[in-house]
């Protein structure tokens, strides 16, 4: 027989599979064909083709399943009149064939026995389908509390949307019509010719998506999206015929992600009718986004802020999950229609962990059903769905760990159980439990468990992980100085200007201050009043009031020294010979300067060092190093060595420099705080401590650096295993996205 028998998939977001089909031994097999089966009266047949051949689609009605046979097995099924036994069939269906047919065989006729006493499409004395009704009821429901029991993704199921849908259907429609896709076609592209000219502009408005307490409006227009996009799917079910009996939230890492049951789209003759199912919800999400995007470059304010997150929960979204094929989301089932493989993610995954669980035990293989077309296609389809299916259940398992911190870690635990640990076990009842079906190669498990250990063993304990890690560094210069006001004061007079050259002593700044000028003189007669009177006394022979108009005096006398300090302090002079950078120097004059404030920064251009960020786990690998080189890449330029100067001697969780940070495009993660004083200004601090280390730069290197680029220090690690050195990695890069998608504060 020359097309494979499936069970197409439930609905969109179920992942479960057709019951394993597998040969009994000889007794069993006689039994098989000697038995009498009889079909359902209720089921209902739709016979279709495509371009490489002709099968029928068998609608189970009570059960709301759909299965997919070729017609030479229908052939076949269709003579089970609970009157002929298998053979009888066989010998019948072989007696008809024209010259050159392929002749039906025993063993696939078994097969298809087993498939459908396993499905419940057949009754006879032989079986018991209330036993067996009565069992799958029992596994469903296992399954059903696991996935409920999975804190860290399940599905609830919630109404039957179907009677909703009919009477939203009339009001949309135009959604699917013509006039329609022919607008979305320009929306799309004039929002696409948009997101290119507005690119820098998007990129610094994501990195504020996130404001205080936006995520509560985040979480709301999520809601919508997500209902909007399922109501897509079942107004395009509904418009093609089909029902829509279930809806309901899938909970990923507690995000609400909704479903709708389309099972019932199989039933549809043309795949472009189930692709359009299939597509639907990405089709008029997509929409949104392209609507959103031109309010946003349209508008300012809220209503900017709201349009540009519509935008990316819209688009990035929808691109990057539903679309995603290795995922049983819309993408798939477009994949799997557009390819004519029904049932692509259950055969390659069946595929793969056959051919898996034959390697590692040496037990036969299951077999194929995939006409040879298909193998290819389904083989490496599998191959990539496994491993996408782990690494995926994987980070969902660390993003709980780290997303929940303490309550995270039995999170973690729970979802490592019922991610690996139940589907390991159910696979190891099969080959060694009471039911298995055959014998396990012991000699094969041991060489292939004994292979695995010593790669264990060699990626966490023997495979060293690279002996260097980077950090984030920038560029600033070595004696970089601020100037600041000595005394308050009018700018009156700047006689400098942004890049000049200056030389020590010389006059920058002039300010000016006639209250100060004022005081000295009003003090100056004071304290000659102090020292006249206390000669008087003294002449009086008044010893003791003497005293103390002397004291008085030297008193006055320090304040006039501190005045005239201080009245100095109002012609700012440059500290050593270097240049002057410093913006708007000239728009400056005639402000008022207050004691402290920057008026101007001043350093050498051949003084400048490399100031590199360290985590302070990483201390220990760099600490007594001092006066060894260390590698720096900065961008367009080659990599070039230099000497560890020194180490703060105390880690901080103030950013060295403001362009490191990742909102502003840096490699640091940052969180949000406020400043306690008179400013209300916003600021930031680092997630964990880091050590700032200062690395030389000799004149030459001085002088093509620029003051602020950034770039990358690279420097020796301790030696860890391989495999320690890749879950740090994972653990770290998915804590600081997370953090970072977490910020509460508009930079």
């Amino acid at each position: 027989m020359n097309m494979p028998i499936n069970d197409l998939e439930k609905n969109r977001t179920d992942d479960s599979s057709p019951p394993e089909i597998t040969l009994g031994g000889a007794e069993a097999s006689d039994r098989w064909l000697d038995d009498i089966f009889k079909l359902r009266s209720d089921l209902k047949f739709d016979a279709r083709n495509n371009e490489t051949n002709s099968f029928v689609v068998i609608e189970d009605p009570v059960r709301s399943k759909y299965f997919q046979v070729g017609s030479r097995e229908y052939h076949f099924i269709a003579l089970l009149d609970g009157e002929k036994s298998g053979h009888e069939i066989v010998q019948s269906l072989n007696g008809r064939l024209k010259p050159g047919q392929q002749p039906y065989d025993e063993q696939s006729a078994r097969v298809i026995f087993q498939w459908l006493v396993q499905s419940n499409l057949v009754y006879g004395e032989a079986i018991d389908n209330a036993k067996r009704l009565s069992q799958q009821a029992d596994a469903m429901k296992r399954s059903k509390l696991v996935g409920l029991l999975n804190p860290i993704s399940f599905k609830i199921p919630l109404f039957n949307p179907n009677s909703l849908l009919t009477q939203v259907q009339p009001y949309v429609q135009w959604w699917f019509s013509t006039w329609f896709a022919i607008i979305w076609c320009i929306v799309a592209v004039y929002a696409c010719s948009l997101m290119l000219s507005h690119w820098d502009k998007m990129g610094a408005a994501s990195a504020g998506i996130l404001s205080e307490f936006s995520w509560v409006w985040l979480l709301g227009m999520w809601f919508v999206l997500k209902i909007i996009h399922e109501t897509a799917h079942g107004i395009a079910c509904r418009r093609y015929g089909g029902e829509v009996p279930e809806a309901g939230v899938l909970l990923l890492l507690f995000t609400p992600m909704a479903f709708v049951n389309v099972t019932s789209m199989w039933r549809f003759s043309n795949p472009w009718h189930r692709m359009v199912v299939a597509a639907a919800g990405m089709y008029v999400e997509l929409f949104v986004s392209f609507i959103a995007l031109i309010t946003w470059t349209r508008t300012s304010g809220v209503v900017a802020d709201v349009s540009f997150n519509i935008f990316l929960m819209s688009s990035v979204t929808t691109i990057l999950f539903n679309a995603n094929p290795l995922m049983r989301f819309d993408g798939y089932f477009l994949l799997s229609d557009a390819l004519g493989i029904p049932n692509l993610y259950t055969k390659g995954t069946h595929w793969f962990g056959d051919r898996l669980k034959s390697v590692l035990f040496g037990v036969p293989k299951t077999a194929n059903l995939c006409p040879p077309n298909e193998l290819r296609t389904v083989a490496v389809y599998g191959c990539l769905a496994f491993f996408w299916k782990i690494s995926i259940s994987l980070s969902l398992t660390i993003g709980a760990g780290v997303l929940f911190h303490g309550a995270g870690l039995i999170l973690s635990a729970v979802g490592i159980g019922l991610f690996f640990g139940y589907p390991i076990y159910r696979q190891l009842r099969t080959l060694f439990g009471p039911q298995a079906k055959h014998a396990v190669n012991q000699q094969r498990m041991a060489v292939s468990f004994g292979m695995l250990l010593l790669a264990g063993v060699f990626l966490f304990s023997i495979l060293k992980a690279p002996a260097t890690k980077s950090a984030p560094a920038i560029i600033q210069f070595g004696d970089e100085t601020l100037i600041r006001a000595d005394a308050d004061g009018f700018i009156s007079t700047v006689l400098v200007e942004d890049g000049d050259e200056v030389m020590k002593g010389q006059r920058l700044i002039v300010l000016d201050n006639p209250t100060l000028s004022n005081e000295v003189v009003e003090l100056e007669r004071f304290a000659h009043e102090a020292l006249t009177q206390s000669r008087i006394y003294q002449k009086q022979k008044e010893l003791s009031l003497s005293l103390s108009e002397l004291e008085k005096h030297k008193q006055l006398r320090e304040q006039i020294r501190e005045k005239r300090l201080q009245a100095s302090g109002l012609v700012i002079v440059a500290p050593f010979d270097g240049f002057v950078f410093q913006r708007g120097l000239e728009n400056q004059t005639g402000s008022f300067a207050k004691r402290g404030d920057t008026l101007l920064t001043i350093a050498k251009r051949d003084r400048k060092e490399v100031v590199v960020s360290i985590d302070q786990r990483d201390l220990d690998s760099i600490e007594g190093t001092e006066g060894e080189e260390m590698r720096v890449v900065f961008p367009g330029l080659s990599v070039f060595e230099t000497t560890l100067d020194r180490i703060e001697t105390k880690a901080s969780q103030t950013p060295m420099h403001p362009s490191l940070c990742a909102h502003a495009g840096g490699a640091l993660t940052v969180r949000p705080i406020t400043n306690s004083g008179e400013s209300q200004d916003p600021t930031v601090e680092l997630l964990s401590p880091r050590f700032n280390v200062f690395l030389c730069l000799d004149p030459i290197s001085s002088r093509q650096l620029q003051s602020g680029q950034r770039g990358k220090a690279f420097f020796s690690t301790k030696r860890q295993s391989l495999g320690s050195y890749f879950y740090l990695a994972a653990c770290d890069w998915l804590e600081s996205k997370i953090e970072l998608a977490t910020q509460t504060a508009v930079f």
